[in-house]
């Protein structure tokens, strides 16, 4: 009886998700005109979950393609195997205006999709089957996000930030990497989302391995953790970073000119700029404050969405920031890692993984304050994992801060996808007009 009762809570249409599929037939309609086509093949999982409304159809990354979408001005259905078909049809896609065709598990899902494509001519994002590739145009209609996907990824956001912050709040002298990505996983896979990539880079090891993952060694003075997260098919990441006891000179060092990089970066990450009108007043704050090489050795910013990298910052790309649109920074300079995701809006630039239990640099921008994550100081306690109040000394600027336990009331998360996540803060509210272009910091 019990079973029943779950089973038929999952068995009611969401008006929300409905709508959004609508929307996203709309725009498939306008592309199937545009390019003279009579049907759509998705069989990319993270396609299907953008028209889906973050259907996840996923098994085995390396898995063949067991399910399609097809889409045509009229209708879409889902073209999979007996097997999957019940689990899509009442989990992921229920009441959504999907039709079904279907095939035993043992039939080659290859014949399905070629009787869909007789006749007719078929786009898609694979190439599949005698399929013309569009894969570029299809990914085009992806952003800018509605209004659902903008409220997810606010949700998204809070629940990583959550999970990030307190697990490297966490960390204790001796931990190992491998040990601190762990717990991270935990804390997100409990609550449903997925950690598409992890990296805990301890005592500077990212300095030379700007890509590094975790491994077995023990963290011994800092480390920096960093997150990618995936829920609904929705991508946020965030980097933090935590000392125990003192601040290395070095860190400290790297730190603040990281900051500024990563400020001036969310600053100008503005609706209707091209990245690469934002690249050279990134650049220019890399020479100002003389690492003029540091860009080289790690990439900067992506465009997120239902990838990690819907389109990555570099000098030449031209792609225009079309709000709502998320953007992760994340430079580097020396051993010091950033990293912050933020939605770009034709109203302003919500700073979605900020939080108010983490230390802060301001970045004076053009007389703006834009508010940046720093490093946390765990001082040392001998002979305790315990926390005491920081002393004054040349750390200060990076005491602890208080965070709810995991177990705390405060802390709770079962019900996170149902709060009420609706904000209006936004990092600049000007017309940028008022501004030169010559100058980006002040002083």
């Amino acid at each position: 009886m019990a079973d029943e009762s779950r089973r038929r809570r999952h068995l009611v249409q969401d008006p929300q998700r409905l709508a959004d599929v609508e929307l996203k037939h709309d725009r498939v309609r306008s592309l199937l005109t545009e390019v003279g086509a009579d049907a759509l093949l998705l069989q990319d999982p993270a396609n299907i979950a953008w028209f889906a409304a973050g259907a996840d159809v996923t098994r085995f990354a390396t898995d063949p393609y067991q399910t399609s979408l097809f889409i045509t001005p009229e209708a879409r259905l889902f073209a999979t195997n007996a097997v999957d078909s019940t689990m899509i049809f009442e989990r992921e896609a229920f009441g959504l205006g999907f039709q079904l065709k279907q095939r035993e598990w043992y039939q080659p899902h290859t014949a399905l999709v070629d009787d869909l494509s007789r006749g007719r001519k078929v786009i898609s994002d694979s190439g599949a089957e005698g399929t013309r590739s569009a894969a570029r145009r299809i990914a085009s209609v992806r952003l800018p996000l509605t209004e659902l996907e903008v409220d997810r990824l606010r949700r998204l956001a809070r629940v990583l930030v959550h999970a990030v912050e307190l697990t490297a709040r966490n960390v204790t002298r001796g931990t190992t990497e491998a040990a601190v990505a762990g717990e991270l996983s935990h804390r997100l896979i409990k609550r449903t989302v997925l950690p598409i990539r992890i990296q805990v880079c301890a005592d500077g090891r990212n300095q030379r391995y700007r890509h590094w993952g975790f491994g077995e060694d023990a963290i011994e003075s800092y480390a920096s953790v960093s997150c990618v997260a995936r829920r609904w098919g929705l991508h946020v990441a965030m980097t933090r970073t935590v000392v125990l006891d003192r601040v290395p000179p070095e860190l400290l060092e790297a730190c603040q000119k990281a900051v500024l990089i990563h400020g001036t970066g969310i600053f100008f990450s503005r609706h209707g700029r091209p990245l690469n009108e934002i690249w050279p007043r990134v650049h220019r704050i890399y020479e100002k404050f003389g690492v003029p090489d540091e860009w080289q050795m790690a990439d900067q910013a992506d465009i997120t969405g239902y990838r990690s990298s819907e389109h990555q910052l570099t000098p030449e790309n031209p792609f225009v920031l079309t709000g709502p649109v998320p953007i992760f920074w994340h430079p580097s300079v020396d051993v010091s890692m950033m990293g912050d995701t933020v939605l770009v809006t034709e109203q302003g630039t919500e700073f979605l993984t900020r939080s108010d239990s983490w230390p802060e640099m301001t970045v004076q921008v053009r007389g703006h304050e834009v508010r940046c994550p720093t490093i946390l100081r765990l001082p040392r306690v001998e002979g305790s994992g315990l926390q005491e109040t920081a002393k004054q000394g040349p750390s200060t600027p990076f005491n602890t801060l208080d965070f709810a336990d995991e177990g705390s009331q405060t802390s709770r998360m079962d019900s996170i996808w149902e709060m009420d996540l609706k904000t209006d803060d936004s990092i600049f509210d000007d017309d940028e007009v008022a501004y030169p272009e010559e100058s980006v910091l002040d002083g």
